[in-house]
């Protein structure tokens, strides 16, 4: 027999049975953790904007004498209590997290939108109810839920463990510019699903707010800029990411798919060396020239050099320098001073200096 349900239920009906006394919030199965007000504002965001959240499981018990149902959530504790205690005005949406509604509670939505507290009352929260089962049949149920389970990478825990603003600007870049990953066969689809593309983001932001370092650094700065701001206008490091986004789109309109620049640690390495000549990256050498529109078809062609450097058989035939750039590209890829002399080297062939 099933003893299973899958439904939808709208953030109203947990509310009504919070009011009735038909939803409990403390059952001994939940882990004891407890969100951070980044991590709630992060979660009313994904509601405002309309997004899905993760399925809620809840035991549905029923009293044969009082004729009552209840509620007991099993798994999703903290997501329904944070909801419930946004609609209470416990805390506000981070200006972080969403600029729109940032800074206001629950009571004052209506100042910017008057349909948006409404909207928010109608989420709909999929739910499975597991009816009238067993202690030991919840846990049965978790262990294969468990057994299915991927384990998560490492920019995927960083991810879930990290709600600031840091986190916020490598998302959106990393989301808005998602054609320009897939279309020069940078990231498959399926890398982008496991958060490659944020991992890559996130790794260039580094570089272009504190200078080139290690890829091992990108946790530390996720929790350098959990609480605090970040040291830049975002507003204009967003306008400049995007215009490399488009000067290589501009360098290589065919595309990236058959350049080694798709390869991840060598765009990585233009990227910043582009956006070092155009704007500066804190310890790479300084370069007295920009790029210009007129510019374009003479860079294209001195980058078409490492296309070379990659295809030479002979090492005889290549200098010092391409056989040390060469190497570079194949080994310790993301040590801090290889991805140096990487950028530096490629600053120099764009600028015209080798």
């Amino acid at each position: 027999m099933k003893n299973f349900d899958s439904r939808t239920y709208s953030i109203h009906d947990f509310l009504e049975w919070e009011s009735n006394g038909q939803l409990e919030l403390s059952p001994r199965f939940q882990r004891k953790s407890v969100w951070n007000e980044k991590a709630k504002s992060y979660l009313m965001d994904t509601i405002v904007n309309g997004k899905p959240m993760p399925k809620v499981f809840i035991r549905q018990k029923t009293n044969a004498q009082t004729r009552k149902s209840v509620r007991e959530v099993v798994d999703g504790q903290q997501r329904l209590r944070t909801i419930l205690s946004f609609i209470k005005d416990a805390f506000p949406i981070s200006k972080q997290h969403n600029k729109k509604f940032g800074g206001k509670y629950y009571s004052q939505l209506s100042e910017v939108d008057e349909n948006i507290q409404a909207q928010i009352l109608s989420y709909e929260i999929s739910v499975d109810l597991l009816v009238n089962m067993s202690d030991a049949d919840v846990l049965d149920v978790f262990g294969r839920l468990n057994s299915y389970s991927v384990l998560l990478n490492t920019q995927e825990k960083i991810h879930a463990n990290h709600f600031g603003p840091f986190k916020t600007l490598a998302d959106r870049l990393a989301h808005e510019n998602n054609d320009f990953w897939i279309d020069n066969k940078i990231l498959t689809p399926q890398k982008i699903l496991r958060m490659s593309d944020v991992e890559l983001v996130s790794d260039i932001l580094v570089a272009l707010n504190d200078g080139i370092k290690s890829k091992k650094q990108i946790e530390k700065y996720y929790e350098l800029y959990e609480t605090d701001e970040l040291p830049v206008d975002v507003e204009v490091l967003e306008v400049q990411f995007g215009q490399i986004v488009s000067l290589i789109r501009q360098l290589y309109p065919e595309g990236l798919k058959d350049k080694e620049f798709r390869r991840i640690h060598v765009i990585y390495s233009l990227f910043v060396s582009l956006y070092h000549i155009q704007f500066g990256v804190p310890n790479l050498k300084a370069v007295g020239q920009r790029i210009e529109d007129g510019d374009i078809a003479k860079i294209t062609n001195r980058l078409d050099r490492i296309e070379l450097i990659f295809m030479e058989e002979n090492k005889a035939e290549l200098t010092e320098r391409e056989i040390q750039f060469l190497n570079d590209c194949r080994r310790a890829t993301t040590d801090t001073a290889v991805r140096i002399r990487r950028s530096e080297y490629l600053n120099d062939v764009i600028l015209g200096e080798v």
